[in-house]
């Protein structure tokens, strides 16, 4: 009699674990949608910057639909730097021109480009795995990291970028593992990927390395001539501009370093992928034959790009986007290569099965990261639609405005005069004289000057908190007088300062 039931009692016991591996696959993709679809409300709704280079980056993009300038010079006004590449500008402006906001615009590009990475994410490992239980988990773990989430609703480069390098990675990956002639199209989005934003150099450098192992000569073609077009491209796009492209792109943007930033990076990562990095340090070794050991050297060069741009002033969570991704990618791969998913479905009781534990982990961790962080993004937008209304008043004038609070400035203007936080770092760095800006304040030629300090009080020494020179500040405390002092979402609020003396008025 046991030998008859036997089977039928294990049949029955691994249906039961495929069902209860559906349902929570089908729960964690559910929840996943539910927090995509509140970020992709949130990001309709609101009207205000997600974070303070959003409001540079649609300013910029402002500026160029209306005047057709892209790269300014760095001796007189406008005092602003583009720091990235043209593609995504182009693409905002264009739809500034369509009729959409500048928010709106870049903020689209960026969720698209989204959608496109989770479609990639599940490319991928299907293509190196071959399981639909790898892929589809693959695509759940990213579509769930908070992350991800929440800088695909930000209207940065930083989406756009990584879209065109995994794009690149996925038609390289189709040649290498399918034979594909498709090399060609991954130098192309490896090109535009960095067009994009010029640290996307971890893809075209896995690649070469990829190539060199396989065939040298591919290898010197490929980075011969994705090489070659990107000088060819830098060096008209710096003779068109008259070298404000490189001056912008390059030399304005080697921010100083500060140390810390780099253990706040640490700190949020371990948080935030900590257990996917776990899954894919534990099956590293089994992927000596398997093909997708090629994302791990993609991850590695990400991590290095990481590691060096983390620590510079001004670098946020979004530095650490691409490396979070791959470290999906390369945690599915580890699962496959331990026979994580066969070995779950027939009820083994190897220690591979016990990595449910860090995906779990991850998915409640990253999944109540949301709540409160939507409810964050949800009291800043109305405290910004309440502090931008309580500005306008005072720019009512139409007279020139010196400000240290760009998504106002934004709103109520459109134009930037200068860019405090860039424009103060390359003043001390010797890069700009501040003389024009020092001089104009002292002739009491802006209408309205509005900062995140009183300029009577002591303020924090932060280099990223840094608004204007002291030398500067001593002419606001002169020649300008505190109207009005505006609660708003950052610091304490606004300070607004009207010119002190009739002339200026």
């Amino acid at each position: 009699m046991s030998v008859l039931t036997a089977p039928a009692v294990g049949r029955s016991e691994r249906a039961g674990i495929t069902k209860g591996y559906r349902f929570v696959v089908l729960t964690a993709a559910s929840m996943a949608g539910i927090a995509l679809l509140c970020h992709f409300a949130l990001m309709l709704w609101a009207q205000h910057e997600f974070s303070s280079p959003e409001s540079v980056v649609a300013a910029q993009s402002m500026m160029l639909a209306h005047d057709g300038t892209l790269y300014y010079g760095l001796r007189d006004y406008p005092y602003t730097v583009n720091a990235y590449m043209p593609l995504f500008y182009l693409l905002d402006a264009a739809l500034i021109k369509a009729g959409l906001g500048a928010y709106t615009g870049a903020r689209l590009l960026s969720f698209a480009a989204m959608l496109g990475i989770f479609i990639l994410v599940r490319q991928l490992l299907w293509l190196y795995t071959r399981s639909k239980a790898c892929a589809w988990t693959g695509l759940i773990l990213c579509a769930s990291t908070s992350l991800v989430l929440s800088w695909g609703t930000v209207g940065q480069v930083d989406m756009l970028a990584i879209f065109f390098a995994m794009l690149g990675f996925f038609q390289y990956s189709r040649y290498a593992v399918e034979g594909k002639p498709t090399l060609l199209i991954a130098g192309a989005c490896v090109v535009i990927a960095c067009f994009t934003k010029q640290t996307a150099i971890a893809c075209p450098a896995a690649i070469v390395v990829l190539l060199w192992c396989r065939n040298r000569r591919s290898a010197l073609l490929f980075a011969g001539g994705v090489g070659g077009f990107a000088l060819a491209a830098v060096l008209a796009i710096n003779a068109i501009t008259h070298g404000r492209f490189l001056s912008n792109t390059l030399f304005a943007n080697l921010n100083p370093f500060a140390w810390d930033k780099l253990w706040t990076h640490v700190h949020y990562m371990l948080i935030g992928s900590g257990e996917l990095a776990i899954i894919a340090l534990l099956g590293f070794g089994a992927l000596r034959r398997h093909p997708g050991k090629a994302l791990f050297l993609y991850l590695g060069f990400a991590m290095c790009v990481l590691g060096i741009t983390a620590p510079k002033v001004g670098s946020d969570s979004n530095y650490q986007i691409e490396a979070t991704i791959l470290l999906v990618l390369c945690a599915c791969v580890s699962l496959d290569a331990l026979d994580f998913f066969p070995s779950l479905m027939r009820n083994s009781k190897s220690w591979v099965t016990l990595l449910q534990l860090p995906l779990a982990i991850h998915l409640v961790l990253n999944f109540r990261i949301v709540e409160p962080f939507l409810v964050t993004r949800f009291m800043h937008e109305r405290q910004f639609r309440q502090q931008v209304a309580a500005e306008r008043p005072y720019f009512a004038d139409g007279g020139r405005v010196l400000s240290a609070d760009i998504n106002g400035v934004t709103h109520l203007r459109g134009y930037l005069e200068v860019e405090p936080l860039i424009y103060t770092l390359l003043v001390r760095g010797g890069r700009i004289d501040p003389q024009p800006v020092l001089r104009d304040i002292a002739a009491e030629t802006f209408s309205t000057i509005v900062l995140y300090r009183d300029v009577n009080r002591p303020f924090s020494a932060d280099l990223e908190l840094l608004a204007f020179t002291d030398a500067q500040l001593d002419q606001v405390r002169k020649h300008y007088q505190l109207v009005a002092h505006i609660p708003g979402p950052y610091l304490s609020g606004v300070f607004v300062y009207k010119p002190a003396h009739r002339g200026g008025q």
